[in-house]
């Protein structure tokens, strides 16, 4: 009748073990025939132990029972060896630990000596009962204090899981050098309450190694998930400057938009007494157009526009028109705003000779400097500029004729 209670036991806790490190490999059975296989080999297995008459030494049990407990899994899950070991350890540890408190209490109340007890297959039935029914509530106190969800970030961190598998490997030394004092000796008060410490020492240690590698992977997520977030947050940024160019410049040349530049020229009649605006316009780019094709005057806007800005880099430069640009420079005189023009000018001249083209290359320009003693406003001032341009360029012409 023992035995067939004890059989009902082992199988009860065999399927909730079972059904738990479902849970925990995230219901990753690979083949569900496989599992009632191995439950039902397990039940033969202990069905078998309990019939005969031979007794197993605890530390080739918990040897043996590790190895086998982690192959089951490998073979119900498919996962990683590390995660299968791990779970199989802290299975047999807590068991065996178990099964060590009431072997003990049970040579301290009867006072038998621990060889004794050993050897004898009533005892060890009944000890063996009792620690089935103890796991089951261990179990389920385990659950409570950390659940699953607990167990499988544990699993899912690799780090975590590595911790946690160096102290149960030595909490499971530690265990095997002590289970000597189970099969030697006389009746010993002592050996009994080491047995139980150490028994006690141990669920406390695995306990404490997987709680503490639960705030490990948890620090690791938490981690990853700050990394994750520093990466969203540059590729948003990145998003909105790519927007903010979108809406701010002119993607042919990289200058502002019309709209732009004159919003800067507000801020600096507000904010800025001293500053200089300059009007350039490219001479013969409808000719350009119009004789060489639409691609030479692309490439006549493209140079001019490089090597603005290029010469006036850090500057406001916004263009306002196929051919007409302006420059705002700040904290800079009228004669320093000439002498950074006059060097664009002789560069854009030098451009037709520099990439051998069959048209002459040039720009017109004007210059306003404003002071606070000048009360125009904005378009008086681009105005004035424009005006200032056309001056050069008439100039220009008749110098050539």
């Amino acid at each position: 009748m023992l035995k067939l209670v004890c059989f009902l036991l082992f199988a009860i806790y065999n399927i909730i073990i079972f059904f738990y490190s479902h849970k925990i490999f995230y219901n990753r059975t690979r083949n569900i025939k496989a599992l009632i296989l191995i439950v039902t080999f397990n039940l033969i297995i202990i069905f078998l132990t309990l019939l005969g008459n031979t007794v197993i030494p605890e530390a080739v049990f918990m040897i043996v029972a590790s190895i086998l407990l982690a192959i089951e899994f490998k073979l119900i899950y498919n996962t990683k060896w590390l995660k299968n070991i791990f779970v199989s350890l802290w299975l047999i540890i807590n068991g065996f630990s178990i099964k060590l408190i009431y072997i003990s209490i049970y040579s301290l109340v009867y006072k038998i000596d621990l060889p004794f007890i050993m050897n004898n297959k009533y005892i060890l039935l009944c000890i063996l009962c009792l620690t089935i029914i103890t796991s089951l509530v261990f179990t389920y106190i385990f659950v409570l204090l950390l659940p699953l969800n607990y167990m499988n970030i544990i699993i899912s961190d690799k780090s975590s899981l590595k911790f946690s598998l160096f102290i149960l490997l030595n909490l499971l030394i530690y265990l095997l050098i002590n289970t000597h004092t189970l099969y030697f000796g006389d009746f010993y008060i002592g050996i009994n309450i080491l047995n139980i410490k150490i028994a006690i020492y141990t669920i406390i240690c695995s306990f404490f190694a997987i709680m503490y590698a639960y705030l490990f992977s948890k620090l690791r997520l938490y981690e990853i998930k700050v990394e994750n977030i520093e990466k969203e947050i540059i590729e948003y940024d990145k998003s909105l400057t790519l927007l903010e160019n979108e809406a701010n410049y002119d993607y042919f040349t990289g200058c502002l938009k019309r709209d732009i530049i004159y919003e800067k020229i507000d801020n600096m009649l507000e904010n800025m007494p001293f500053f200089c605006i300059a009007f350039i316009d490219i001479d013969g780019l409808k000719t350009t157009n119009d004789i060489y094709g639409h691609d030479e005057g692309d490439f006549y806007i493209k140079a001019v526009s490089e090597i603005l800005n290029t010469e006036f880099v850090g500057k406001a430069i916004g263009r306002i028109g196929g051919d007409e640009f302006l420059v705002v420079l700040n904290h800079t005189d009228i004669y320093a705003t000439m002498k950074c023009v006059m060097r664009c000018y002789e560069m854009v001249n030098n451009l037709s000779k520099s990439f051998n083209k069959p048209y002459p290359t040039s720009i017109s320009y004007g210059v306003v400097e404003v002071t606070p003693d000048n009360k125009l406003t904005r378009d008086e001032i681009i105005k004035l500029a424009d005006k200032h341009m056309y001056t050069f360029k008439k100039s220009r012409k008749k110098n050539r004729k």
